[in-house]
């Protein structure tokens, strides 16, 4: 924030940008390493680096990768999967205008945040398209170049040779000359985890704080084969769903303390922790009877962690908070005046912060996106105005021309979750969860 402030100061005050009126920013996207391999390019991919347009992520045999953007949408990408990111863009307040991905081959998940206006989130398969204004849906390219789309939230129009409109709880097959047809409702498939990963979030988040909610699924387990999942709490009470297709499956639950509580039985399998302490649970699920070539499973926590201040840092899990009442608390003792810095609006996967001062007659305004660019803090300017005008190109090309890009931010810790909510009387908050 110092360094954006010296360039709009230094140099003759805003003169020192040439004016560029602009309605939308580009903004990188970031990279979710959740199992290796995962390549960026022709190199292995680092979690949390910045994706931009370009860029191509694929998975190995066995490797998971996520692409987080800065609104908190954000695609999931199984085993032997090839995703390109072609445009990521946010508006000038900080919601999403476009972002488009071409999937070559394999299986992807999105969840995208409700759009505005004219915005639009992409996915492109072999010779079809899905375009979303807010939902949670599947692509599948297979190599033969055939398609499958499948919409769990909202609705989803897909075009190639024809057009379609798929809404939740359908879906629709693509040919190679996308050509669409048999648009039905979603028929089961062992060993798909992302309608029970759609399942158990929902499961989870019932009755809890949406911002808390983190998943992980898997393709196949056979008898005998396990898969674990962890989870860093700030404490309080703690929910796990546990979903899979059928046949029978186990769920152990460890707290912090040691204590376990297991789960058996028809799914979804649903574990609830009252008043749990801080710290590291961890979930491991045992496949006990299940067809010969395996089933999907998917897992879901979340907690009621309150939109309240207060911070938690034990040595292994951190949660730090950032309030309006705070902010203006620290203005009004510093002896700041006529400056403007808030939290503003809600999301279960991001936070906005607004800052506006008229200082010496100088009206000069900004906003940044955070979200969880896992391990840093992820962080995008999506708007500076001084003087009403708009020069974000040029503040986002200087501050990338010092060293200055604050894109990915280390924060000393892991960040696991960003949100933001409204706290006792409205207030405002920015949210950070994760671990060290």
């Amino acid at each position: 924030m110092v360094l954006l402030l010296v360039l709009l100061t230094v140099g003759g005050g805003y003169y020192f940008f040439v004016v560029q009126a602009q309605a939308a920013v580009e903004a990188p996207a970031s990279l979710l390493v959740i199992q290796q391999p995962v390549d960026v390019g022709q190199r292995p991919g680092i979690a949390g680096e910045a994706l931009n347009a370009g860029d191509t992520v694929h998975t190995g045999t066995g490797g998971r990768a996520g692409i987080h953007f800065a609104d908190g949408s954000f695609t999931r990408m199984s085993p032997d999967t090839t995703v390109t990111v072609k445009t990521t863009q946010l508006q000038k307040d900080g919601t999403l205008k476009s972002a488009s991905l071409d999937q070559r081959v394999g299986r992807t998940f999105s969840s995208v945040q409700h759009l505005f206006g004219g915005a639009s989130f992409t996915v492109g398969g072999h010779s079809v398209s899905a375009q979303v204004r807010g939902t949670d849906f599947e692509v599948l390219v297979r190599s033969n170049g055939t398609n499958l789309i499948k919409v769990f939230v909202g609705a989803v129009d897909v075009n190639g040779a024809t057009h379609a409109s798929v809404r939740a709880g359908e879906q629709i097959d693509a040919d190679a000359n996308g050509r669409l047809s048999n648009q039905r409702a979603i028929q089961p498939d062992v060993q798909d985890p992302y309608p029970l990963t759609s399942q158990c979030a929902t499961a989870a988040a019932n009755g809890n704080n949406a911002g808390t909610v983190q998943s992980t699924s898997g393709e196949s387990l056979t008898n005998g084969q396990t898969a674990e999942s962890s989870y860093n709490s700030a404490g309080g009470n703690l929910t796990l769903a546990f979903c899979y297709p059928g046949s029978l499956m186990r769920v152990t639950v460890t707290d912090p303390a040691g204590r376990t509580y297991p789960r058996q039985g028809a799914p979804p399998l649903i574990v609830r922790i009252a008043n749990g302490p801080a710290g590291v649970y961890k979930a491991v699920a045992t496949a006990l009877d299940v067809p010969s070539a395996g089933e999907a499973y998917a897992l879901s926590f979340a907690t009621d962690a309150a939109c309240a201040s207060g911070n938690v840092d034990n040595g292994t899990v951190v949660r730090q908070t950032l309030s309006n009442s705070q902010i203006q608390k620290a203005l009004t003792d510093s002896g700041s005046t006529g400056i403007t810095l808030q939290v503003r609006g809600t999301s279960p996967t991001s936070a906005r912060i607004f800052y506006y001062s008229n200082v010496g007659g100088v009206p000069l305004s900004w906003t940044i996106d955070f979200y969880a660019a896992t391990p840093n803090l992820g962080a995008v300017i999506t708007q500076v105005t001084v003087r009403g005008i708009n020069v974000t190109t040029q503040v986002i090309s200087r501050l990338g021309s010092f060293g200055g890009s604050i894109t990915s931010m280390p924060t000393g810790f892991s960040v696991d979750r960003v949100y933001s909510c409204s706290g006792p009387g409205g207030d405002g908050m920015m949210v950070i969860e994760g671990h060290r």
